[in-house]
């Protein structure tokens, strides 16, 4: 039987078989790791390109974002190997303990990744805003919008209606709490804040007033709603 694959430049996937990444450029190495839903098949991608570029920005920064998640347990739900969940000790203090608390604050600022990023900018100032608000983003739509219980339930459905003043009550407590955090200095805490609030800005397509109104004019203040 003829080999369907002989003489093509572009065989058929095997389902089952793992990537080998073993081999390839810098360019599709990072390419794979933009593409790939298997945070395993990225992490394994972005350490081979770091491997060949020791000192390449992109190929931090993939690894700072994907955080530990290549360290998931299919079968044991825990949600802090998500990067972003570092967010939630903001959100549900209550839940952590104080020297938790303090670790997940700290690590938005003091990663070792994030260093080499810095390190590696040509803008440390703009890459570091950035980074948080990339945070903001993730934490916002999967533990900020995508939790129903922040809805109210009619017959046992939950009603998204009026999204906008439903998420204002969990963004405020964030904001507040990063704003009053002991583990932040002045200048980290307003940087992160400013970041969140861009986050939920952008999620409900810049309709604020209910956050506004629950955060108040002092803090609207501080946050200098620079948003534009």
């Amino acid at each position: 039987m003829r080999n369907r694959d002989a003489g093509n430049r572009f065989p058929l996937r095997r389902k089952g078989r793992e990537p080998s990444f073993e081999g390839m450029s810098l360019e599709q190495l990072l390419f794979e790791a933009r593409t790939r839903q298997d945070p395993v098949q990225v992490h394994k991608a972005l350490t081979l390109a770091e491997a060949l570029s020791p000192d390449n920005l992109e190929v931090h920064r993939g690894l700072l974002m994907l955080g530990r998640l290549y360290q998931r347990n299919p079968r044991k739900l825990d949600f802090s190997v998500i990067k972003c969940f570092l967010l939630n000790s903001f959100e549900h203090p209550e839940r952590h303990r104080e020297q938790a608390l303090r670790d997940m604050a700290r690590e938005l600022f003091d990663d070792a990744r994030l260093a080499r990023c810095l390190q590696l900018s040509g803008d440390p100032e703009g890459f570091l805003r950035t980074y948080l608000e990339d945070l903001s983003r993730e934490y916002m739509r999967i533990f900020v919008a995508g939790d129903t219980s922040h809805f109210p339930r009619v017959f046992g459905l939950s009603f998204k209606g009026g999204m906008q003043r439903y998420l204002a009550v969990p963004a405020r407590d964030i904001i507040s709490n990063m704003l009053c955090s002991p583990f932040l200095s002045p200048g980290e805490a307003l940087l992160l804040a400013r970041a969140f609030y861009r986050a939920y800005y952008e999620h409900v397509q810049g309709d604020v007033k209910a956050l506004d109104e629950l955060l108040g004019a002092a803090i609207c203040a501080r946050l200098g709603k620079e948003i534009a």
